[in-house]
């Protein structure tokens, strides 16, 4: 029985935990009609370049953005990093709603060493900045008058 107890304790803890190692991405429900989310959603990306978009899909995808990197290189901490990040939102259909979804994919490329032989490799995304693209899509589906479900 104590070894059945521990195994489950073990396997619960585990699968838990992993809501800290992989976060899902900041998500808004919402009542309004897919074509009006769809139309605030594309309208919240305004600022950055949009690479596609496929309303029949509801995705929505930026361009890199390219900026430099507050992270250090080599031993002598030097500041020609660079780092890119782009959006992705995603609009579906679900039972009660229309469930956006925001996204960010962030990468990071360092000149020095060994790194820049393998190019860009992949960080993780800025979870303000997700939040804050979701905030936007709230606000302005709240101001046109659409019920707000999470």
């Amino acid at each position: 029985m104590f070894r059945f107890s521990f195994i489950a304790f073990f396997l619960g803890s585990t699968i838990s935990g992993c809501g800290g190692i992989f976060p899902s991405a900041p998500t808004v429900l919402t009542a309004c009609s897919f074509d009006q989310a769809w139309a605030i959603a594309l309208a919240s990306v305004n600022e950055f370049e949009v690479r596609r978009v496929d309303k029949i899909s509801g995705k929505i995808e930026t361009e890199w953005m390219l900026f430099n990197s507050k992270r250090g290189a080599g031993l002598f901490a030097r500041s020609e990093n660079k780092e890119r990040m782009r959006f992705f939102v995603t609009l579906e259909r679900k039972s009660i709603g229309i469930q956006i979804e925001t996204f960010q994919m962030r990468e990071f490329f360092s000149p020095m060493g060994l790194q820049s032989q393998s190019g860009w490799r992949r960080i993780a995304p800025n979870k303000g900045e997700e939040q804050r693209l979701a905030n936007r899509i709230f606000n302005r589906l709240k101001a046109k008058g659409c019920t707000i479900l999470s």
